[in-house]
């Protein structure tokens, strides 16, 4: 058997044992052993990541959200600033964590809304519609592979 446990069995990709077999089943598994250093390592991905907040006159407003917290309300200190009543001073915090955009409720008397559904916190996936009082936006995440 194996020196590194006696349950663990190599397997060509066909299928077929290249040790001696106990259990049929293991007949048509494609799993092989593979040594770490052969792996091909990260993959590079560019990741651009923006609101579009969508105005009544058709002018919608494109802002690149980064990496970095942001803090989204009706105060002029924020760092994306909503100037509609029915916005909170500081509505939501959007932060990005492990390559995905958080966004939660800061309290916020109208609400949190995503895709129609209130919420205090949760992952934003692309296309996903935003809802902050009555302001609308809609969230978009463009991923690239990069050429090595």
């Amino acid at each position: 058997m194996n020196e590194k446990d006696e349950n663990t069995k190599i397997w060509a990709v066909n299928g077929s044992a290249t040790e001696s077999q106990e259990n049929e089943d293991f007949a048509s598994t494609t799993t092989v052993e593979m040594d770490r250093d052969r792996l091909p390592g990260e993959i590079p991905i560019t990741l651009r990541a923006y609101f579009e907040i969508l105005r009544s006159d058709g002018k919608n407003e494109i802002i690149d959200l980064g990496d970095r917290e942001r803090v989204i309300g009706r105060s002029p200190r924020c760092d994306i600033y909503l100037s509609s009543e029915s916005v909170s001073r500081q509505h939501a915090r959007l932060t990005f964590r492990s390559e995905e955009y958080f966004i939660e409720d800061l309290n916020s008397t109208n609400g949190l809304y995503v895709n129609g559904i209130k919420i205090e916190k949760c992952v934003l996936r692309n296309n996903d519609q935003i809802e902050i009082g009555r302001v609308k936006i809609l969230f978009h995440e463009e991923k690239t592979l990069q050429k090595r």
